[in-house]
């Protein structure tokens, strides 16, 4: 593929991914309302018709517990609507986190969720270093970060400020 497919590409794969990340969305939630009357997310596909139509349910760990999958797959996804805004793809850090928060010690359902979705988006989950690593550290939970950075150096403009519209100045 030429770099010029590769730009032209570009936006249908990002659809697809914020496509996915909604589906993700809708499968935390669904499974949110009845996550407490089972003990693993196999149990509750089994139990709830409603949820066995949410393929990634069927490629994690049937073991985990429901609570378990929805804070998983918080982390994993939560970075995924700003980078996807990003002029460049940081196409590791998408597909790591995934398989950091969702399918450590899991790689058969890893192999699965990835061959799914390189059906729209072939180069996801290529490349990616040996250890997987959550995004989770990079969110800042800690008051007290915010009061150091306010002391840091200004605050750079928005990556937001023009891409994917043009600069008016």
């Amino acid at each position: 593929m030429t770099k010029q497919d590769t730009a032209t590409q570009d936006p249908y794969e990002r659809r697809a991914l914020l496509l996915h990340l909604g589906d993700v969305l809708e499968t935390a939630f669904c499974l949110s309302q009845c996550a407490d009357e089972y003990a693993s997310v196999g149990e509750a596909v089994k139990g709830n018709d409603a949820l066995a139509g949410f393929t990634l349910l069927g490629q994690i760990d049937a073991n985990m517990p429901p609570r378990d999958f929805i804070r998983r797959a918080s982390g994993a996804f939560f970075v995924w609507p700003k980078a996807l805004l990003d002029e460049t793809l940081n196409r590791q850090m998408l597909a790591n986190t995934v398989k950091h928060d969702l399918f450590t010690d899991n790689a058969k359902g890893w192999e699965a969720y990835v061959q799914e979705r390189r059906k729209e988006v072939p180069w996801f989950g290529e490349d990616l270093p040996k250890v997987a690593q959550s995004a989770a550290p990079a969110h800042e939970a800690a008051p007290d970060a915010k009061k150091q950075k306010s002391k840091a150096a200004p605050e750079k403009p928005s990556r937001y400020s023009t891409w994917p519209w043009p600069d008016k100045s």
